[in-house]
């Protein structure tokens, strides 16, 4: 008996091609050494931005460090002034010593130009915040500002319950 030589196996309809190339075994890769190697593609992840995009606009917050002095009539405004001042020295010591001892590595290393901006822009808000509402509360409640000493521990009660 003699062998005949074997032949591929050929088929002409297609479902029967897409079986006999499912049973072949794989072709090993032959990398081809003249393709450039380009590098792996960097994914960058969808993050939504931490800060708004629009500037703020800075112009008339002097407007809003003035405004309370226009209550004068109804309520005195020195408390209002002389706690801004307090909180403006409190923060700035509280914040320097922070940096220095506690948040070395935002120290040492240089913080972007736009931080600094946005941090200057937006530093004093909470302040002028404080200010309007001392002033209607101060409209609304004035023994808890003007009261006998007698009953101070009452009142801060009464802020610590407030706040």
């Amino acid at each position: 008996q003699t062998k005949q030589p074997t032949q591929p196996i050929t088929s002409s309809l297609p479902h029967q091609q897409a079986r006999i190339t499912m049973c072949k075994r794989p072709e090993p890769k032959v990398e081809d050494s003249t393709k450039p190697v380009e590098p792996p593609a960097v994914t960058k992840l969808a993050v939504a931005p931490t800060h708004s995009a629009t500037k703020r606009n800075t112009d008339y917050d002097w407007l809003l460090f003035l405004g309370p002095a226009l209550f004068w009539k109804y309520t005195n405004v020195w408390p209002i002034y002389a706690v801004f001042v307090v909180r403006f020295i409190a923060t700035h010591v509280i914040l320097s010593l922070h940096w220095q001892l506690v948040d070395k590595d935002n120290y040492l290393n240089k913080i972007s130009q736009k931080q600094i901006q946005r941090e200057k822009d937006d530093y004093m808000t909470a302040f002028y915040m404080h200010m309007w509402t001392q002033v209607a509360l101060q409209i609304i409640f004035p023994t808890m500002f003007f009261s006998d000493s007698s009953e101070i521990l009452a009142c801060a009660k009464e802020a610590f319950l407030c706040h």
